[in-house]
């Protein structure tokens, strides 16, 4: 692995000083930013993988409809199989599947039906047709750390607290979308899975941005049935032997969580982030579940969205699978955050 990301160092160098190109042409007004008249707020961030965007997403979208503010989230819809503009949710009823939607969108739409969820791979088209149509409070751009073509209020930049970006080489040779230097563009970074942010984490971040710093956490929330829907209590869940699964950017922050729960994991299986799951890969877990002889079987939120379109019935029982829902907390930082946000929608009278 190590000779192979050195193989890949010339390419990074490449790729790096593209990147600063297309940088330094926005900076200086040759590539255009439009403004679409809307309070703008981008989630993203500085390495590909699993960092926490979707939770951050719905934290953020939770507390402006707290507010009563209308809320639109754009996506990229991210590996589904369709292409151009689509209406995950108008704020009333949703559309399509989590296939020509993308999971994420469509996990956003189910459990906020009120908020608006639009997805498009050019993020300006659907800001704009977001402004013409619904005309929201405040726009929700998902991962959009890298999309510099919409204006945008505030860059919320997530970064996993057990990594340090400076170290990570840049793609492909590692998993660092840009240089470094990019965080001089954020309002704010977030550590993701942090219990709190001290003082020597601050100081590693401090030569490369002035932006604030602040710490999130996810903790499990409550736990449903797959194929139900119904809820069901932790005292059960914890009383119960399991197989899980997952396919998310993060598989080991998912069995980090069952481990601290103290649940007994009889197996773990990892697919890759975003997997399709099909049928063959539905008798390979039960052939897992069988052969462990768990009582049940554990997966994420976000797979078990993909899984809703599968005839999972017909392969188990109806509560063999169960899911479990996280949340996130604000483990320091939380008057920043909050100012930021309120700020955002104030300042243009929303």
């Amino acid at each position: 692995m190590k000779i192979l990301r050195y193989l890949f160092l010339p390419l990074s160098w490449l790729y790096g000083f593209i990147i600063i190109l297309r940088n330094y042409f926005y900076d200086i007004g040759i590539f255009r930013i439009d403004n679409v008249a809307v309070p703008v707020i981008s989630v993203g961030n500085i390495t590909a993988g699993g960092t926490g965007k979707t939770p951050m997403i719905e934290f953020i979208v939770r507390y402006y409809m707290r507010q009563n503010k209308k809320v639109a989230v754009l996506s990229r819809g991210y590996k589904r199989t369709t292409r151009g503009f689509r209406v995950v949710s108008d704020g009333v009823n949703m559309q399509g599947t989590p296939e020509t939607c993308g999971d994420e969108p469509y996990q956003i739409a189910k459990k906020f039906p009120g908020a608006i969820v639009l997805v498009d791979e050019n993020r300006v088209r659907a800001a704009k047709i977001a402004k013409e149509r619904y005309n929201p409070d405040v726009l929700l751009l998902d991962d959009g750390f890298q999309h510099r073509g919409i204006d945008r209020q505030l860059d919320f930049v997530l970064i996993d607290g057990a990594e340090m970006p400076a170290e990570i080489p840049l793609l492909p040779a590692g998993i660092r979308r840009e240089p470094i230097s990019a965080l001089q563009r954020a309002d704010l970074v977030i550590l993701t899975r942090t219990s709190a942010v001290d003082e020597t984490l601050k100081r590693k971040f401090i030569k490369y941005t002035q932006a604030p710093v602040a710490s999130i956490d996810f903790k499990p929330k409550r736990f449903f049935e797959l194929l139900t829907g119904k809820e069901v209590e932790s005292s059960e869940i914890l009383n119960a032997s399991y197989v899980a699964f997952c396919g998310i950017g993060n598989p080991i922050s998912f069995k980090k969580i069952l481990n601290e729960l103290g649940i007994a994991i009889l197996d773990f299986k990892i697919f890759p982030d975003h997997h399709r799951y099909n049928q063959s890969d539905l008798d390979n877990i039960k052939i897992m579940y069988e052969e462990t002889k768990a009582q049940r079987i554990m997966t994420t939120e976000k797979d078990a969205v993909r899984l809703s379109s599968l005839k999972t019935s017909v392969v188990f029982q109806s509560n063999a699978f169960v899911y479990i829902e996280i949340h996130t907390v604000v483990t320091s930082g939380e008057d920043i955050l909050t100012k930021l946000l309120n700020d955002a929608v104030s300042k243009t009278g929303r």
